[in-house]
């Protein structure tokens, strides 16, 4: 089992499907917002409390140090869970690897390969908004191709428009994105702060609208890339938030023939 994304309640949702976590065999971020890498602790602890062997971990920059932090922060669980018998725990860094992806927009980059799948990454762009305070570095984001034997999957994780990510999806069979609906945002923000916060709003949805992609552009792409099926998650906002939530599925169909489905949770596709 592979897993690309690690958000708040993973592994919730992982017994709820019946899935194993001893059945891991690595973790793959697209970046490092907490709805992608909330659970990314809870997940190295569980391998070290319960499960041998060694978890790989991949993601963007950054990726080996947040890992490498979490295990140090967690030396006071080890402490705690201190053997009274059998044999000696490992320490927790010694039972995960976590790796640094250095991708760019020209290439797809060899990430992962086993006899099941074979996974590349380019960059994602979504971090296009400049940031109004110093950074010693931008923050990188990735979306992932997933190739077995019977099929090819691109996970485009959090993105904004790019020549790269159309040509990263030609030929997928299944292209699981993300996808935002504009006005759905704007509608919503205007509910909270009012015409008053109109400036604030505008900036908003301007950044969404570079950092992120809405379904006639998905449509659009996947056409082009001849896709066999889209797969929309990540809503924004969330489909209970607006008031025609079929519009996620039907923006894309305006561009794009082929089956388009709404995800819902634990849903396999």
């Amino acid at each position: 089992m592979y897993l690309f994304d690690a958000g708040n309640g993973v592994q919730r949702q992982l017994k709820k499907a019946g899935l194993s976590e001893a059945k891991i065999k690595g973790v793959f971020l697209t970046h490092h917002h907490l709805d992608h890498n909330a659970d990314l602790g809870p997940l190295l602890m569980t391998h070290w409390t319960f499960y041998p062997g060694t978890l790989q971990v991949f993601g963007p920059e950054g990726t080996k140090h947040l890992a490498d932090h979490i295990a140090l922060a967690n030396s006071v669980t080890m402490l705690a869970g201190y053997p009274t018998g059998g044999v000696v725990k490992p320490d927790i860094s010694e039972t995960y690897e976590a790796s640094d992806i250095a991708v760019n927009y020209e290439a797809e980059t060899l990430v992962y390969e086993d006899s099941n799948i074979r996974v590349t990454a380019i960059k994602a762009d979504h971090y296009q908004s400049k940031p109004s305070q110093s950074l010693e570095v931008m923050p990188v984001a990735l979306s992932y191709k997933i190739k077995t034997a019977e099929r090819t999957i691109v996970y485009t994780g959090d993105t904004g428009p790019s020549e790269a990510l159309e040509r990263f999806v030609s030929d997928a069979d299944l292209l699981v994105t993300e996808i935002v609906n504009l006005q759905g945002i704007e509608t919503q923000l205007t509910k909270f702060m009012g015409e008053n916060g109109k400036k604030v709003i505008d900036g908003i949805v301007k950044g969404m609208a570079v950092n992120h992609i809405t379904g006639d552009y998905i449509g659009k792409i996947a056409s082009e890339g001849k896709v066999r099926s889209v797969v929309l998650t990540h809503f924004v906002p969330s489909p209970e938030a607006v008031s025609h939530p079929e519009e996620f599925a039907t923006s894309v169909m305006k561009n794009f023939k082929g089956n388009v489905s709404v995800a819902k949770d634990l849903q396999e596709f």
